[in-house]
């Protein structure tokens, strides 16, 4: 199994090295591994904060939990629409029961972090206990 904790430390700090670096880790997941389009750090945060939350409901199999609520149905829907996640969910027949399915690799931060598409799902795993270190 790969250290997807460790990789993402060593693309932070490569990150950190930029003449603008990423103020914080949810900057970094929002702008480099998220890949949102935002210039301003705080929105960065934020939508990375949103995918977060989606990324631990899908992850811990709580999206119906999650969805019952109108707001976070939104912010489901919008963040399972994301680039980021647009290949590597299956959801059978409905996108509010959605899972972790990536049948190819995935090249992020232009190729500097490669992950195994069958390991996608631990790559999630791995990043939200990073995120909160």
């Amino acid at each position: 199994m790969s250290d997807f904790k460790k990789e993402l430390d060593e693309l932070y700090k490569f990150w950190q090295e930029d003449e603008c670096p990423p103020e914080s880790k949810l900057q970094f997941l929002g702008d480099v591994i998220f890949d949102f389009t935002t210039y301003d750090s705080e929105m960065s945060e934020y939508f990375a904060g949103e995918m977060i939350e989606v990324l631990e409901c899908i992850l811990d199999k709580e999206t119906y939990e999650y969805i019952s609520i109108s707001y976070h149905k939104i912010n489901y829907l919008t963040m399972v629409n994301m680039p980021f996640l647009s290949d590597k969910l299956s959801w059978g027949g409905s996108i509010r029961g959605a899972w972790f399915q990536c049948d190819s690799d995935v090249r992020l931060d232009c190729g500097r972090l490669r992950i195994n598409g069958n390991e996608f799902a631990e790559f999630i795993k791995q990043l939200l206990q990073w995120v909160n270190e």
